[in-house]
């Protein structure tokens, strides 16, 4: 959900951006540049479709990541992780936002870099590819530790269209320069924010007020206030400043489904054996049929790797 809090104090204590900062140059394209905007046309400079847009993102989450989640016929409510970061598990091991870096399940297990979160507050995003024998790993690990209860996050039954940024070479342009630390990203993009807000005064009071909403109602009435404040500056480089408000709504990259937690209790009495060729995919489409509360337990252990040999006594 959108980091209004943050943002606004980032905002306030930030100059104007010098043509060095790699947000500024994102934020100001020059003509036929990596950032100039995308060759659809503008809507009318109005605020309801600008609204509606806005609104559109907030089905949508920064703190989601954007991979592959199993995919659902079911509908849900979008999840907002507004009291926890969630935790990436994919082919390239277990991602942590308060770690460092990508780690394997059983180096996160040993050497968390947190308490492990309570069951309401501990969501997985699991990739849809990954084996479910690598799930089973780790709820064995959770289990072991104490933990009876996980959410993970699925992709839900939507027929809308995925939100796309008006100008997608400036975002790709951002991503690429972007800072490690989540708060240095909010940073990154106030200051491209404030670039257009020195020339639109509406824009730049806008944030201040969303301190006062609650975190839950943030993202709509950012759609509001911003939508109204764009208009009533003529709608100057509005792909620009768009795209800058999708950045900090949705994140740098587009997303791919819209999201929906799942709690799970790890119930070894509840026990599925899949193949080994089994994927989290196949498991979540065979046994999870709505957002309510599941009992699951994946009775798998990988094969040993190519090659291994087993110590001799």
């Amino acid at each position: 959900m959108f980091l209004a809090g943050t943002f606004a104090f980032a905002f306030a204590c930030q100059s104007p951006p010098s043509k060095s900062d790699p947000a500024a140059t994102a934020a100001e394209p020059g003509p036929g540049g990596s950032g100039s905007a995308s060759p659809a046309a503008d809507p009318v400079c109005a605020a309801e479709p600008l609204q509606a847009e806005l609104g559109s993102y907030c089905e949508f989450d920064l703190g989601v990541p954007a991979i592959e989640l199993p995919k659902v016929t079911w509908t849900a409510d979008s999840y907002h992780p507004l009291a926890t970061r969630v935790i990436t598990l994919d082919e390239n091991g277990l991602t942590d936002p308060e770690g460092q870096g990508t780690v394997s399940i059983q180096a996160w297990l040993a050497d968390p870099p947190r308490r492990i979160p309570e069951p309401g507050e501990m969501t997985l995003a699991i990739a849809a590819d990954l084996p479910a024998s690598t799930v089973a790993e780790l709820w064995r690990g959770l289990a072991a530790v104490g933990r009876t209860e996980v959410r993970v996050l699925v992709h839900v039954a939507d027929d809308r269209p995925i939100p796309q940024p008006r100008n997608p070479d400036m975002l790709a342009d951002m991503r690429a320069e972007l800072p490690p630390d989540p708060n240095d990203r909010v940073v990154f993009v106030a200051k491209g924010v404030r670039g257009y807000a020195n020339n639109c005064p509406p824009l730049a009071s806008i944030f201040g007020e969303l301190g006062n909403v609650a975190p839950g109602d943030r993202c709509t009435k950012l759609a509001e206030l911003a939508s109204a404040a764009v208009v009533e500056c003529g709608c100057v480089k509005l792909p620009d400043i768009m795209t800058l408000l999708y950045a900090l709504t949705i994140g740098f990259t587009p997303p791919t489904g819209r999201a929906a937690a799942v709690p799970i209790r790890l119930d070894p009495g509840s026990k599925v054996a899949p193949p080994l060729t089994t994927t989290w995919a196949e498991v979540v489409t065979a046994n999870l049929r709505n957002d309510g509360l599941h009992q699951l337990w994946i009775d798998a252990v990988a094969p040993p790797a190519y090659g291994y040999k087993p110590p001799s006594e």
